[in-house]
């Protein structure tokens, strides 16, 4: 194969990646939307369980847009972030096009939801002893389900970039 070749074959290969990432993010969010609903009667218990159900959905969803978001960094920019900060470095890598390489992943706007959405990904992998309030489930729910159609937008416009260059 000859260099150029090469080259559209691996951005034909990232953009078939993306697309799976992105169908794993919708599908996180679905179940973040889906989660978020309270039903007309619900006991205490059930309540409980299904905020445990909802904090596991935001997190996957985060997780589900960092790999997404990571895979794209390191395919188009060649490297990713490192050090004590890297996830908040990557969203803003992420935010910040690369003249000639990439546009912008994420907008600035999308980035500074995403880093709420991170800071209750900490807090649920490492608060040990604390439940997530119900209410604040609510407010990442419905900032996921904001998420989402600029998420579609900028990773679509990478994805028909990627083609084109493929």
């Amino acid at each position: 194969m000859s260099p150029g070749e090469v080259s559209r074959a691996v951005k034909l290969r990232l953009a078939g990646e993306l697309r799976v990432d992105l169908g794993s993010v919708e599908r996180r969010a679905a179940a973040v939307a889906s989660l978020a609903g309270v039903p007309a009667a619900e006991t205490p218990d059930v309540a409980h369980v299904r905020g445990l159900a909802l904090a596991f959905e935001l997190e996957r969803f985060y997780t589900a847009v960092e790999a997404m978001l990571v895979r794209s960094v390191q395919g188009l920019d060649g490297d990713t972030p490192r050090g004590h900060q890297w996830h908040i470095e990557l969203l803003r890598a992420s935010s910040v096009p690369v003249p000639t390489i990439r546009p912008a992943l994420i907008n600035a706007d999308t980035a500074a939801a995403l880093r709420d959405v991170l800071g209750f990904r900490h807090f649920a992998r490492h608060a040990y002893d604390a439940d997530p309030e119900l209410p604040r489930l609510a407010v990442l729910a419905s900032r996921v389900s904001g998420l989402m159609p600029a998420l579609r937008a900028s990773m679509g416009a990478v994805l028909v970039e990627l083609e084109a260059q493929g």
